[in-house]
């Protein structure tokens, strides 16, 4: 059963064909927000016999993420939705990142650049081969990180560029950022765990894929301010 998966909620984007958990092709972006997705889509599609006819279903991460880019690749999914009548998987984008961890002992905590001095993080742990969420998603200061870090933990994503030494000198050995990583792209991880709930959770309803900002826009917070601005001065 094949599925293409896409993730343009990151700078780097990726799209990706599996044939169950077996990676058939990927293809790696370096600019999320142009139509590069469609040449990358055809470009995976192009290794099978039969392209998009032979696609099963498509999942594309649904954030949190670069408000932009996560616009872009839903647009695109939805477009190959409606196109094909084939079922879809919105999948977080935080737990792609933590599924890109071999199975470890270890708390899992993606990072990724949420702008104005914060990242977007959450934390998982596997059991077994299995892994599950202990946070919801949330947008926090590298200090609220450090504060809310109080075991040693796996930390990977865009986020340590920016934020990575700050990290490491103030946890000190609750830092690991050099665990075992599966050789293989977001798109790729999202498209496995697609894959896991393709039995029980396929979705044909666009209006259930819905994009995971975890805080409001610039221009939401802009109109909000507006708006108590209008009010207090009663017009």
């Amino acid at each position: 059963m094949i599925i293409l998966g896409l993730d343009a909620s990151t700078p780097k984007g990726s799209v990706a064909l599996l044939d169950g958990e077996r990676i058939i092709a990927e293809s790696v972006s370096s600019s999320a927000y142009s139509d590069q997705f469609l040449v990358m889509v055809d470009e995976v599609l192009a290794e099978i016999d039969g392209g998009l006819e032979k696609v099963a279903g498509f999942c594309v991460t649904t954030g949190p993420g670069s408000f932009t880019g996560l616009r872009v690749g839903v647009s695109l999914i939805k477009g190959l939705v409606l196109a094909t009548e084939k079922p879809f998987w919105g999948i977080n984008t935080l737990e792609a990142y933590a599924n890109l961890v071999k199975p470890v002992s270890q708390p899992i905590c993606p990072v990724l650049d949420a702008r104005k001095k914060e990242v977007y993080t959450a934390r998982f742990k596997y059991t077994g081969e299995h892994l599950s969420r202990e946070t919801p998603d949330r947008a926090v200061s590298p200090q609220e990180l450090c504060d809310l870090t109080q075991e040693p933990t796996i930390f990977l994503g865009g986020g340590l560029e920016p934020y990575g030494e700050t990290l490491s000198s103030q946890l000190g050995n609750r830092f690991i950022d050099n665990a075992a990583i599966k050789n293989q792209t977001v798109a790729a991880s999202a498209a496995q765990i697609a894959f896991n709930q393709f039995g029980t959770r396929p979705c044909f309803d666009l209006d259930a894929l819905n994009i995971h900002y975890v805080r409001k826009s610039e221009a939401e917070l802009n109109r909000n301010i507006f708006n108590q601005e209008v009010v207090k001065h009663g017009h």
